[in-house]
């Protein structure tokens, strides 16, 4: 589970600093103002000590930090597009400096420039209890899954390696017997949603309304497979307790009845366990999230991105009434003042 994280020099960020909840996570803030940058960021970190955590255990062997600086190199320029390394830093011939908190006992320092440096911190506490961490970018992927794999593999594709993560994710199969009557109720919110059933058959997604009738999951609508994605994912025992889920845009192609299903999903997964990361623009969403946290359903941290005079600072607080420039609320009300003076023409 991410605790805590800190930038400096690092692309948008001169310096700052982030607390992150156990269980919902909501990030806001104009265009450009490096959201999706702090999302890839603790993804890609999670993801490489998780993958070394459980080769170390396979193999009784330490974690080699010699090989963690490889493999987290090369994971932060696949999944950035950098060219190199020193690109991610904000000014030229400085260092970048990286602290992350992960289980409260485990930091892990970083230094980038022209090459990484990997440090951690009490490795002797460290406890192997968490999944790997999933991101949903902001473009649907079901409808791309066939063949994506191999592609990525073998040659180069205009994306980022987090959609070849999740697909590989994606590549599970269903869990069954208890582990899949354990997760009955994750599903639960979710299903009513979906008008049939995900398949995965010959590497292709189907959406499968009876024994006779499926179809092919791109003539399926957008936000449906959005939905059913977050399904499977759960279905397949990629999102579990110990999970961290990052998700960028999740409200894309999702009308308001469907976002309102998909915060119950939210809502009960935090609550079980899964750590959640959220960026968000639409208002609709943002306030549903703000209002079943007023309601104590659920207890998050808001994150608010603002930038002035080229610098990046974040404001952070438990509610949203904590933040003070929201942009999305912002562009409302100044519709709203706007339709007022079309109004008034008439009179």
């Amino acid at each position: 589970m991410l605790n805590t994280l800190q930038v400096k020099n690092f692309t948008l960020f001169s310096d700052a600093s982030f607390e992150f909840a156990p269980g919902l996570n909501i990030m806001i803030g104009d265009n450009g103002t490096g959201k999706t940058i702090i999302l890839k960021l603790a993804y890609a970190i999670q993801y490489v000590l998780h993958k070394a955590l459980q080769e170390s255990l396979h193999t009784l062997t330490p974690i080699s930090i010699e090989a963690l600086n490889l493999d987290l190199s090369r994971k932060l320029k696949n999944v950035f597009q950098a060219e190199k390394l020193s690109n991610l830093c904000r000014t030229h011939g400085v260092n970048a400096q990286i602290n992350m908190t992960i289980n409260s006992d485990l930091t892990i320092e970083l230094s980038l420039a022209d090459k990484l440096e990997f440090q951690i911190k009490n490795n002797n506490e460290i406890t192997t209890n968490n999944s790997l961490p999933i991101f949903i970018p902001g473009k649907e992927v079901l409808s791309i899954f066939p063949g994506f794999i191999t592609s990525y593999e073998d040659r180069e594709l205009a994306f980022d390696e987090t959609y070849y993560d999740l697909c590989k994710a994606l590549s599970r199969t269903p869990l069954r017997g208890k582990r899949r009557e354990e997760i009955n109720n994750w599903l639960a919110p979710l299903e009513p949603a979906i008008p049939g059933k995900l398949i995965n058959e010959f590497n292709r997604f189907y959406l499968q309304f009876s024994d006779q009738e499926k179809r092919e999951i791109p003539l399926v609508a957008e936000g449906i497979r959005k939905i059913a994605l977050l399904n499977y994912l759960i279905l397949n025992g990629s999102i579990t307790k110990t999970s961290t889920l990052f998700w960028d845009e999740p409200e894309i192609n999702l009308n308001a009845k469907l976002q309102v299903k998909l915060v119950n999903s939210l809502v009960q997964l935090a609550n079980t366990g899964v750590q959640i990361v959220l960026v968000i623009h639409d208002l609709f969403l943002l306030k549903e999230l703000a209002l079943r946290v007023d309601a104590n359903e659920i207890k998050a941290n808001f994150f608010e991105f603002l930038e002035q005079d080229k610098t990046i600072s974040i404001k952070q607080g438990e509610n949203l009434e904590d933040l003070s420039q929201i942009v999305a609320l912002d562009a409302s009300l100044d519709q709203y003042d706007r339709i007022q003076e079309v109004l008034m023409q008439d009179y």
